[in-house]
């Protein structure tokens, strides 16, 4: 923990915990001047098994793989280190507040085929005033189940992951202008012809940043958090251009009773699915797409998920969740990330015999439902092993 004679306020350890993840505590620290230096973080491996059909990686499962199933076969057996994870921080007195900064980063890649070392978090935080990238502002881990998967529950975050942004936070109340992220979705069946295909993701522009509003607090065993997002949507040829806002919404809670914790988040959008979470093929859905007019037709799109953990003791711990996502359709010729429905459920035991050390063994399913009907599904369990520092 951050020492307590550096007089770190609790709302910015709170801001440094989300920041960090579960490793946050158990970092390595020392003394410079008068400033605290920590260096944290785990070395994991994850072992998953897919029964019948390929669900993704040893890390985590991907609708968009579960679609193309019909390509890959099922009873696969996957291995990797790619989650590992290693951070550096440091806390400072400075004009009558403290002064936070991090740096963390892992070793993951989508289906593990480019490892490589990754950006997650590299801020600086004074006074309220946070500048760099970390978390979204349109996220909060208050519905999160825990789940061995990495990418976890559908439905479960806003954005679910992190961007740059300038940030102000007072209280449980927090504003930003993050880095826009917009998805616009493209024109498949070939109703128009090749040399005049419609724009699509290639095209999409922002000229303003999105802005986020979150208020996140805690009554007794009750602990809520309620978001909205407000962004541009905005594409560009040289010859055409559009543009529309895209809005999105969510409200979590979570009740802890004794061993039990409840966890529940509902979200609702319309042109902000880029901030539903895993709403696509890989990672979140399509805004909107360009018509045959050139105008653009903003998409509509829901989510939730619901969550239940049990300590069953100080070391063992039982958890399950399930969450779905629905992106409209919106128009037959349009496909990608549009008219995409998700659904996956987790259920997984830990074992945490010390706070440095974690085993846990989790069975999920997923099911993809696509614009023209089509559904696909597929099972696997999950295996991991992380030491912390």
């Amino acid at each position: 923990m951050w020492n307590n004679k550096k007089k770190a306020s609790l709302g910015g350890l709170t801001a440094m915990a989300l920041a960090m993840g579960t490793t946050s505590a158990l970092a390595l620290e020392s003394q410079v001047g008068e400033t605290t230096v920590g260096l944290y973080g785990y070395a994991r491996l994850n072992m998953a098994y897919s029964f019948d059909q390929d669900a993704g990686s040893a890390n985590e499962g991907y609708f968009g793989d579960i679609e193309r199933s019909e390509d890959k076969v099922g009873d696969q057996f996957q291995a990797s280190a790619t989650q590992s994870r290693i951070g550096f921080r440091t806390s400072t007195p400075v004009e009558g507040s403290t002064l936070y900064t991090v740096i963390e980063g892992d070793f993951w890649s989508y289906n593990d085929d480019n490892s490589r070392f990754r950006l997650r978090h590299a801020y600086g935080s004074w006074n309220g005033i946070l500048a760099g990238q970390t978390w979204s502002n349109y996220n909060t881990f208050v519905a999160a189940t825990p789940t061995l998967d990495f990418l976890g529950t559908a439905g479960s975050n806003g954005y679910g992951s992190r961007l740059a942004q300038l940030r102000y936070t007072m209280g449980g109340f927090s504003i930003a202008a993050e880095d826009p992220k917009a998805q616009l979705a493209e024109n498949i069946d070939g109703s128009v012809p090749e040399d005049d295909l419609l724009p699509d993701n290639d095209d999409a522009v922002s000229s303003m940043p999105a802005l986020s509003l979150r208020y996140e607090d805690s009554m007794g065993d009750f602990s809520y958090s309620i978001a909205g997002i407000a962004r541009q949507l905005k594409y560009d040829t040289g010859s055409e251009k559009d543009t529309e806002m895209g809005y999105g919404a969510f409200a979590a809670g979570a009740y802890h009773a004794g061993p039990v914790t409840l966890r529940a988040i509902v979200n609702a959008s319309e042109g902000a699915n880029s901030y539903l979470y895993l709403s696509g093929d890989y990672f979140n859905g399509a805004d909107a797409y360009v018509d045959t007019n050139g105008k653009l037709q903003t998409l509509s799109g829901d989510g939730g998920a619901l969550g239940l953990s049990y300590q069953i003791s100080p070391q063992y711990s039982l958890n399950a969740s399930h969450g779905y996502t629905d992106v409209e359709l919106g128009d037959p010729t349009v496909g990608g990330n549009a008219g995409r429905k998700n659904k996956n459920t987790f259920l997984n035991l830990m074992w945490t015999p010390n706070e440095r050390l974690m085993y846990g063994i989790e069975y999920g399913y997923f099911e993809t439902e696509l614009a023209d009907g089509r559904e696909e599904d597929a099972s696997r369990v999950m295996v991991a092993a992380q030491y912390s520092f």
